[in-house]
């Protein structure tokens, strides 16, 4: 009914011939990429003094990143899963929090996650823990309800944390963006989607009240109703210009133990944007998303929770080998665990592990393992990357990032994927690509259909069908010279939004002058708020946390 095909064979992403990300990825992972490459060096340099073979000094990385290897195999991922703790002890860090948080002086605040923005001028900022307020201890769930359906927790746990916790109870998140560290407060004060959003809405759609940390060092609960309503309503995407958030009271929802996952193929744009809309209809699915190849068309994907597989389809587990994202461009019906659905995109970072040379190759990835394999160390090792190598020797100069996650009207959803492309020519300049047989090979755009929310700062019509457009990539061509600087395509692809009557999300470069930044996303409600509770400016306003260092 959406123009289906028969089903085809997964072609995977064309290889990469450039040097091996391994053994890179885990001396960067661990902290020690500097040192490690100064040993490698210092050693070649005595061996070649020796009269022996350089290389032999060189071959101290793999040695070093074997180490690693097993250590982390051992240990388990550097970030994992808090668990639970009393309300008692989160009282004792509210308590230490407000006194700190009381001391004269700019008020910044220190997480011990990997940051899931992408600004690349902000990652200096970033490594600097010194002299900013430790909040790194709110990682925790406090309270599940299994009657009224909500949890409470801490603002800095991670969506593993979360999920982890609600899935022993048969629950889950209402909403649980795709990677494992981001956080629950990061997702509020951000904006958090994923293919649940057809039903749910953002992240914070499930807000019920929250603790948060004020510029004078008090802390207020608030809530849709009463004295701070206000500032309830303008939370959500304010970027923590208003505070700290400490703790949230968030709605959940029963789950099952796997998700029976259906992939349908449509031969062409409109219709594919067709698919999703008429899926969105059905109270039957969970989960609704798709994938568009370039103009070829595109996969829908639906989801429902499942108690048992059947016996002909046994379930198909993901992450290390084989991978989940070449197996979108093949239609037919998986079934997965719930916890592997939620996370499918997190081992390969959607697709982007492309831009990290060997990710495609199994023996690659087992020699990095599981614990490796998570969108935090590919974070971590890409600012490592740009801070280290790319910005100190001009490598990326002309290069443009180009990750944007942007919010369309459904009706103008069509119309956005031919008007991105010409914007955005990911196909010929880009790095990432993907191919379904029989097609040439193309651009993968993630749509994630979504509704509009009612709260200020993301200025929407309130529950009208939105379409959540994922990009994600590294282009260098004439259309980039002068690269993050300049922002070329960036600051097209703005412009196409605002035309189309779209909002983009924060999270990632904003090219905006102040005045039209605050004229697109209620600035006089911002304005209102921060003027009540940081007259001081005591918090980094909202625009200078998004655009400046």
């Amino acid at each position: 009914s959406f123009g289906c095909t028969p089903i085809s064979k997964v072609v995977p992403p064309e290889r990469h011939p450039a040097v091996m990300v391994w053994p890179l990825l885990p001396l960067a992972a661990e902290g020690i990429f500097r040192p490690s490459l100064a040993a490698a060096v210092l050693t070649a340099v005595a061996c070649f003094k020796k009269g022996l073979k350089p290389w032999w000094g060189l071959c101290m990385l793999p040695a070093i990143a074997l180490v690693c290897r097993v250590g982390r195999s051992l240990k388990g991922p550097q970030t994992r899963p808090a668990g639970r703790c009393s309300r008692e002890e989160y009282r004792r860090r509210l308590d230490a929090a407000s006194v700190a948080a009381k001391v004269p002086g700019p008020l910044r605040m220190y997480k011990a996650t990997t940051s899931n923005t992408f600004r690349p001028q902000q990652i200096g900022a970033r490594l600097q823990s010194q002299q900013r307020l430790d909040l790194s201890g709110f990682v925790h769930v406090l309270e599940i309800n299994m009657q009224e359906l909500w949890c409470d927790i801490e603002a800095c746990a991670t969506f593993e944390t979360f999920t982890n916790e609600m899935l022993k109870v048969g629950l889950a998140p209402l909403v649980v963006p795709e990677l494992r560290t981001i956080t629950v407060g990061g997702a509020i004060v951000g904006i958090g989607v994923e293919s649940s959003s057809f039903k749910h809405g953002f992240f914070h759609e499930g807000l019920l009240e929250a603790d948060i940390l004020l510029a004078s060092g008090d802390v207020i609960t608030v809530r849709p109703e009463g004295e701070h309503a206000e500032l309830f309503r303008t939370i959500p995407n304010s970027l923590g210009s208003f505070g700290y958030l400490l703790r949230l009271r968030m709605r959940v929802q029963k789950a099952g133990p796997l998700v029976r996952l259906e992939k349908i193929w449509c031969d062409s744009p409109g219709a594919l944007i067709e698919g999703l809309k008429k899926n969105c209809l059905r109270s039957d699915l969970d989960y609704v998303d798709a994938v568009a190849l370039g103009e070829q068309g595109g996969m829908l994907m639906l989801g429902s929770y499942a108690k048992q597989a059947p016996s002909d389809n046994k379930v198909k587990y993901y992450g290390l080998w084989p991978q989940f994202y070449p197996s979108i461009v093949e239609e037919g019906v998986d079934f997965i665990t719930t916890e592997d659905y939620i996370w499918r995109w997190d081992a390969d970072w959607f697709w982007c592990t492309q831009i990290f040379p060997g990710l495609n190759f199994w023996i690659i990835r087992w020699l990095c393992g599981p614990h490796l394999l998570r969108s935090d160390t590919y974070k971590a090792f890409n600012d490592v990357m740009i801070k280290n190598v790319l910005e100190p020797f001009g490598l990326n100069k002309n290069e443009e990032l180009v990750i944007q996650d942007i919010e369309i009207p459904v009706d103008q959803a069509e119309n956005y994927i031919s008007e991105f492309l010409r914007v955005c020519p990911s196909g010929r300049i880009g790095k990432i690509k993907l191919k379904r047989k029989g097609l040439p090979t193309t651009v993968p755009i993630w749509l994630c259909p979504v509704k509009g929310t009612g709260f200020p700062l993301m200025p929407m019509v309130k529950d009208a069908l939105y379409i959540n457009f994922g990009f994600w990539d590294a282009l260098e061509g004439a259309e980039t010279k002068g690269g993050m600087a300049a922002g070329r395509v960036n600051r097209a692809l703005e412009d196409l939004t605002t035309s189309l009557g779209g909002k983009k999300t924060l999270y990632s470069n904003a090219y905006f002058s102040e005045e039209e930044f605050y004229r697109l996303y209620s600035g006089e409600a911002y304005k209102k708020v921060k003027e009540l509770y940081d007259p001081t400016g005591r918090l980094r306003g909202w625009y200078e946390r998004l655009a400046k260092s």
